[in-house]
């Protein structure tokens, strides 16, 4: 599995919301955690630009690439999410660079 700096520096995963459909084999559209809506259940998929040491911190709150978070709470630009049975507060800038896909 790769990890969320491996990923961010792939030149396949999209550094911006992806809804294009030319492509037969891209993934579901991606988007800025920060436009998630409450409730609302995403996958993480990346990160945008550059940022190793955000990609570490995030790995070390048990946020990387294909995990599975619920936005329990919006407050300001950051959030609260839910991964697995924790709770955690992702500052403003954090959700900025942050790229999920909507989970059905």
């Amino acid at each position: 599995m790769l990890t969320l700096s491996q990923l961010s520096s792939r030149s396949d995963i999209p550094a911006m919301p992806h809804t294009s459909s030319h492509h037969s084999h891209a993934p579901a559209a991606s988007f800025g955690i920060g436009l998630a809506a409450r409730g609302a259940r995403v996958r993480v998929v990346g990160l945008t630009g550059e940022h190793p040491a955000l990609a570490k911190r995030l790995e070390g709150m048990g946020i990387h690439a294909g995990s599975e978070l619920e936005i329990l709470q919006r407050e300001g630009g950051a959030l609260i999410v839910r991964i697995g049975s924790s709770r955690v507060a992702l500052g403003a800038g954090m959700v900025h660079k942050i790229m999920v896909t909507a989970q059905s």
